[in-house]
C-alpha cells in the first residue's frame, strides 16, 4: 500500500512538474506551399474552424519557401490574436515568409534537418533578378520581428538578423551571462569591457541573412526541441488526439489559378488580339474572356466551397445565352450549359427529402446519388412521352386524341420547287452572316443558304456551288 502510495505521488510531482505532457486535443492546420493569399483564405478559415472546436492546443505544421509579404502578414496576425496556445512545427523549412509564420506561434518546434530564417524582402529587378528591397519596406518586416522576438521570448538582434543583410551580430559570453551584440557596437566597446568576455563568436556576418538549422535554433532559444518524427512530437507535448483540419477544394482552386495566373492573362490577351483580328465575335473571344474573368475573379474562389451549386447554375445560364445570342449552332456552349446544370442539381441534392420508398444505393455520397436520380429521371421523361405518343395515345377515339392523324404520305412542300430557280453558278448576296447558315438573295429572291467555309459575313458576294435536297450551298466569290 505505502508502495502504490509512492508510486502515485511520483507520478503527479512529474506531471505538475512537466506541463508538456498530458492529455490534449490539437487543431492540426498545415501551411505548406507559397505564401499567397490563397494560403492566408485557408489560414484564417482553418483557425476559425478550429477555434469552434475549442481544442487545448493549435499545430502549425510549415513548409515553405516563402512567398507574398502581405498574405503572411494576414496569417501572422490572425495567429497572434489568438487567445488558445499555438505551436509551429517546422516540418521541412520556414524560409522568407515561412520563417515569420513559424515565428508567431507561441512556441517552435523543428524536425530534423530543417532549416529556418532568410527573411530579406525581395522584387525582381529589370533583368529578372531578385533584388532586396531598401529600408522602407525592411523597416516594418524587423517591428514585426521585434514584436515576435518580445512576445515569445527570442533574442531580438537575431530575430532583426533575419532580415537586414547588412546587421552582423555576434554572441558574448562568460561564465554567467551570454548576450548578442552588433559587430560595430562590439568595435567601439573599451577594451576593458572586451577582455571581460571570456568567449566572442560571431553568428551573423555583415552582407548575410541569419539562416539556422534546427539544432543552431535550438542553441539559440528560438526552437523549443528537435523531435525524432511528427509522432514523437505529440508524445513530447502530450497530444493524444488530432483534428486536422484539410484544405477544401475551393482554396486549392485559388492557390492553383494564382500559380498560373500570368500564363492566362497571356493567353487571355492572346485570344482577344485573334478576335479582333477575325469578323463577329467568336469562339476567341469567349475563351479570352473566361481566362482572364478567371485570373480576376480566381482570388474570390477561395469562399465557393460551399456555394458550387449556385456558381455552376449561373455558368450553365452563361453557356445557354452564349449558345442562342452568340454562337448559335456551335453547340459547345449548350453542351457545358446542361453539364453545369446537372451538375448543380446532383450537388445540391438533398436525398432527405425523398419518400421512404425511394431505394438506397449502398454507400453512395450525397452527390452520386442525386446524379443517378437526375439522370433516371431524364430517362424517364423523354421515353414516357416517346411510348405514350406511339402507342398510347393512338388508341384513343378520334374526338379524344391529342394526335392530329392527318396522312402525310402524300404531302410535299414547294420549297424544292421554288430552289430549282436557281442553279450552280448564280451570284447572289449574303442578307446576313452565315455561322454557317443563313439568308442570302438570288435575283430579286430570297433563299435559305448554308456556306462551305466556316463564315461569311452579310453583304459578301457569293456563288452558288450547289443544290442539293432542297439546300442551296454557296460559296465566297473570289475577288
Amino acid at each position: 500500500m505505502f508502495r502504490l502510495l509512492t508510486l502515485i505521488l511520483i507520478s503527479a510531482s512529474f506531471a505538475f512538474a512537466n506541463p508538456e505532457t498530458g492529455s490534449k486535443t490539437a487543431a492540426w492546420i498545415t501551411l505548406e506551399g507559397d505564401v499567397d493569399p490563397g494560403m492566408s483564405d485557408y489560414a484564417r478559415r482553418a483557425i476559425a474552424e478550429a477555434v469552434a472546436r475549442k481544442p487545448d492546443l493549435i499545430v502549425f505544421e510549415v513548409n515553405t519557401f516563402g512567398g507574398r509579404l502581405d498574405a503572411a502578414f494576414d496569417i501572422v496576425d490572425t495567429i497572434t490574436a489568438l487567445k488558445i496556445p499555438t505551436i509551429a512545427l517546422v516540418q521541412k523549412k520556414a524560409i522568407s515568409a515561412g520563417a515569420l509564420i513559424a515565428l508567431s506561434s507561441d512556441k517552435l518546434y523543428m524536425l530534423p534537418s530543417t532549416t529556418i530564417g532568410d527573411c530579406a524582402p525581395i522584387v525582381q529587378n529589370s533583368d529578372g533578378q531578385p533584388q532586396i528591397v531598401g529600408e522602407k519596406i525592411q523597416s516594418p518586416l524587423r517591428a514585426k520581428f521585434r514584436n515576435l522576438a518580445e512576445r515569445n521570448g527570442h533574442p531580438r538582434l537575431l530575430s532583426e538578423a533575419f532580415v537586414s543583410p547588412d546587421l552582423g551580430v555576434m554572441e558574448l559570453s562568460n561564465k554567467d551571462t551570454t548576450i548578442y551584440v552588433n559587430v560595430a557596437e562590439y568595435s567601439d566597446m573599451p577594451e576593458e569591457e572586451q577582455k571581460k568576455w571570456t568567449s566572442k563568436k560571431t553568428l551573423v556576418r555583415a552582407g548575410e541573412l541569419l539562416t539556422m538549422t534546427n539544432e543552431e535554433a535550438q542553441r539559440l532559444k528560438f526552437s523549443k526541441g528537435t523531435p525524432e518524427n511528427i509522432e514523437a512530437f505529440k508524445k513530447e507535448i502530450g497530444i493524444t488526439r488530432t483534428e486536422i483540419i484539410e484544405i477544401s477544394w475551393a482554396e486549392k482552386l485559388t492557390r492553383f489559378i494564382g500559380a498560373i495566373s500570368g500564363i492566362l492573362m497571356i493567353l487571355g490577351f492572346g485570344a482577344l488580339y485573334m478576335e479582333f483580328k477575325t469578323p463577329g465575335f467568336g469562339i476567341f473571344g469567349v475563351i479570352g474572356i473566361v481566362l482572364l474573368a478567371t485570373v480576376f475573379l480566381g482570388q474570390y474562389a477561395s469562399n465557393l466551397h460551399d456555394k458550387l451549386p449556385l456558381v455552376l447554375l449561373c455558368l450553365g445560364v452563361v453557356f445557354m445565352l452564349l449558345e442562342i445570342f452568340v454562337l448559335p449552332g456551335a453547340m459547345i456552349c449548350g453542351a457545358l450549359g446542361i453539364v453545369c446544370f446537372v451538375a448543380a442539381l446532383a450537388l445540391s441534392f438533398d436525398g432527405s427529402n425523398l419518400p421512404d420508398f425511394a431505394p438506397t444505393l449502398g454507400s453512395l455520397s450525397n452527390w452520386q446519388y442525386g446524379l443517378i436520380y437526375i439522370m433516371l429521371c431524364a430517362v424517364l421523361a423523354l421515353s414516357l412521352p416517346i411510348v405514350a405518343s406511339k402507342y398510347l395515345i393512338p388508341m384513343l377515339p378520334d374526338s379524344l386524341t391529342p394526335i392530329n392523324k392527318t396522312d402525310l404520305s402524300k404531302a410535299y412542300s414547294p420549297v424544292e420547287e421554288f430552289v430549282e430557280e436557281i442553279k450552280k453558278g448564280d451570284r447572289g448576296v449574303a442578307l446576313t452572316d452565315l455561322r454557317p447558315c443563313g439568308h442570302a438573295k438570288f435575283g430579286d429572291k430570297m433563299f435559305d443558304a448554308q456556306s462551305r467555309s466556316d463564315f461569311i459575313v452579310a453583304g459578301s458576294e457569293l456563288k452558288v456551288d450547289f443544290v442539293e435536297a432542297g439546300k442551296v450551298w454557296v460559296v465566297k466569290t473570289k475577288i
